[in-house]
């Protein structure tokens, strides 16, 4: 069960990037509990597919639709797919994306562009395909970038996922501004330490095998987050409580952001 009424957001329709899986997956079921109708997008059919099992049980209506978010046209076919399946669009959070540890002098060209293009293109597709339906509709809408804690400070390790989801700082900042006159509201959300398969994967070739334990030792509230926490907060966003909240960056990080922050390569 989740922490809000069930008719929080009902009657909205929220997309969700990435949302088969992880944080991504909490984030969906946590809006659908609070009544919003789900669309997850997500690169592998058959993870999605086992998704909707999930959102099925919880009584969530759910559409599940296989795209790659670096490709424009595909973004496009996911916006459409929602609109005819639920007449039209409301919420976005942008979670699709990811990253490998690594020093930035043995980063190659291929490895920078991969998710340069991941985090900051693909976010840009999705954004501006859900952007151009909201404007269309005249509903007003909401998009909820999850971008990376610490973004103002730097994560040694992460060179270009910080330098993409820095760029998607700045378009969070730039579009509050330049679509406050459609009522679309746009904020970005940075996490800090939350253990997914996701994250676990990522962190299978790291350099610092410690990575974990040292970084959750550094967090003040002594702890990792907990998915429905990170949902919670995307929700409250998403809902008319937070309708005056625009071109907002928070953390949730515990306070590790205050405390120096995540470091794949300390010294």
């Amino acid at each position: 069960m989740g922490i809000f009424t069930s008719d929080l957001l009902k009657g909205s329709i929220a997309i969700v990037s990435g949302g088969g899986t992880g944080l991504g997956k909490q984030m969906a079921i946590e809006l659908g509990r609070a009544g919003a109708s789900i669309v997850i997008a997500g690169r592998r059919s058959e993870v999605l597919k086992e998704a909707e099992v999930d959102f099925q049980k919880e009584g969530i209506p759910i559409l599940s639709v296989q795209t790659d978010i670096r490709k424009p046209d595909e973004v496009d076919n996911l916006i459409q797919r929602a609109v005819d399946t639920y007449g039209q669009v409301n919420i976005l959070v942008n979670n699709a994306g990811g990253q490998f540890p690594m020093r930035a002098e043995e980063l190659s060209v291929n490895g920078w562009n991969a998710v340069v293009n991941n985090n900051l293109n693909g976010t840009f597709y999705m954004t501006r395909a859900f952007g151009r339906q909201v404007i269309a509709q005249g509903t007003g809408g909401v998009i909820t970038n999850i971008i990376i804690n610490s973004v103002h400070r730097g994560i040694p390790g992460i060179a270009h996922s910080v330098a993409a989801r820095s760029g998607v700082y700045g378009m969070t900042k730039t579009l509050a501004l330049e679509w406050a006159k459609h009522h679309i509201r746009v904020n970005a959300v940075g996490p800090g330490l939350f253990i997914t398969q996701g994250f676990s994967e990522e962190m299978e070739e790291a350099a610092d095998k410690d990575f974990v334990t040292r970084t959750q030792q550094a967090v003040p509230l002594g702890r990792t987050g907990r998915p429905e926490e990170l949902g919670w907060l995307v929700t409250y966003l998403s809902s008319p409580a937070a309708a005056y909240i625009t071109g907002e960056y928070i953390n949730i990080d515990g306070g590790n952001a205050l405390a120096g922050g995540i470091n794949f390569f300390p010294a």
